[in-house]
């Protein structure tokens, strides 16, 4: 009935499923975030199962036919579940009632195969036999190029919308890795699309779509079973099996012990005042390697070096605006340790998500 690789689908169709109901009923974490993704992996399972039925030809058949037509739908669903993901876990942002715009295609299509879900079995059979579905779907010649559409839209929304975020470089890498994911998922199912437009689709192709599908689930089961942290925000560094700093020799204690020397350095000496302080220069400072040094920085404050150190800066720099209103805007770019007005106002826009002169003028008001 099924050959091997629908078999091997279909086993990740179950495994989606399972991991879908782990991230339902997930405690530890964002809540919210952890059912969307639950939802996504659902969805897939249901994708998964269709294209099976599909190529076995099941689902043609008097107790499957009712299946026909829901993949649209799924299809249409993913760009706003990962969006409403990304924009959760990167701004901790609730959904609210202006979030029912991303609800508005998946209805349309839905309500755009209406007409033909409300068939009885066999008259789908019927309807798919004499090939008159367009007879029965609205708007059945266009919905699959409004999807790829609506796919690229919201690849390039969700991008372009959270790639500068205040996550930490580690941990910025689940969401890259997650877009990257689903712009993998775009970019076949456009690749499928060409293809069906100029007629020399086959099986084949249609199959690569679902290796994009199994192989998200395969890695979204592995980091939620065997590093389930990195849903909580644990390094990528520390979840990945080939670590970047695996063989340094440097002992979890010795690390906080030297994460706590950093931490009493940064704030009794203030070494980011000087504008050109190196990581050289705090290495020998803290009597340690350059490379010992960068992985305390990155390890617990999931960051790298100029970050680390621009944090401290623009601190210093708000904490001047604020205390002392009378120094001008060029006064406080030398105080606060930068040596530029561009790597300033870039740099604070980046920590705030304002200017520094926006940012002075709403302290004075307070």
């Amino acid at each position: 009935m099924f050959n091997l690789w629908e078999i091997i689908f279909l086993f990740f169709s179950f495994q989606a499923f399972i991991m879908s109901l782990y991230f339902f009923f997930k405690k530890k974490g964002d809540a919210v975030a952890n059912r969307i993704l639950g939802v996504y992996l659902l969805l897939f399972s249901l994708n998964i199962t269709y294209n099976v039925l599909y190529w076995s030809k099941l689902l043609f058949t008097l107790e499957k036919v009712n299946m026909f037509g829901i993949l649209a739908t799924l299809w249409i669903s993913y760009p706003p579940l990962i969006y409403l993901y990304t924009r959760r876990i990167v701004a901790h942002k609730k959904i609210g009632f202006k979030d029912v715009i991303h609800a508005v295609p998946v209805l349309a299509i839905f309500c755009f195969h209406l007409p033909f879900f409300v068939l009885s079995a066999q008259q789908k059979l019927q309807v798919l036999s004499d090939n008159r579905l367009a007879d029965y779907v609205i708007n059945l010649q266009h919905n699959f190029t409004i999807t790829i559409a609506l796919m690229i839209f919201y690849a390039f929304l969700t991008y372009f919308s959270f790639r500068n975020n205040k996550l930490g470089r580690n941990k910025n890498r689940w969401i890259l890795w997650l877009l990257g994911s689903f712009g993998c998922y775009v970019i076949a199912m456009t690749s499928y699309y060409v293809l069906v437009k100029l007629g020399i689709i086959t099986t084949a192709y249609d199959y690569f779509i679902t290796y994009t599908l199994i192989f998200f689930i395969g890695l979204v089961t592995y980091f939620g079973l065997v590093q389930p942290d990195v849903f909580n925000g644990l390094s990528m560094d520390k979840v990945l099996p080939f670590t970047k700093y695996k063989n340094t020799g440097l002992t979890r204690a010795h690390s906080q012990e030297l994460k706590n020397s950093l931490l009493r350095y940064m704030q009794t000496e203030k070494p980011y005042l000087n504008s050109s302080l190196r990581l050289d220069d705090l290495s020998e400072k803290l009597n340690l390697s350059r490379h010992h040094t960068s992985q305390i920085i990155n390890e617990h404050f999931d960051t790298n070096f100029f970050d680390f150190i621009n944090g401290y800066r623009i601190e210093e720099a708000k904490s001047l605006l604020i205390n002392d209103p009378n120094l001008n805007i060029t006064d406080v770019i030398y105080a606060s340790g930068f040596n530029n007005r561009v790597s300033f106002y870039n740099t604070f826009k980046k920590y705030t998500g304002t200017t520094p002169s926006a940012f002075k003028s709403q302290s004075i008001s307070v």
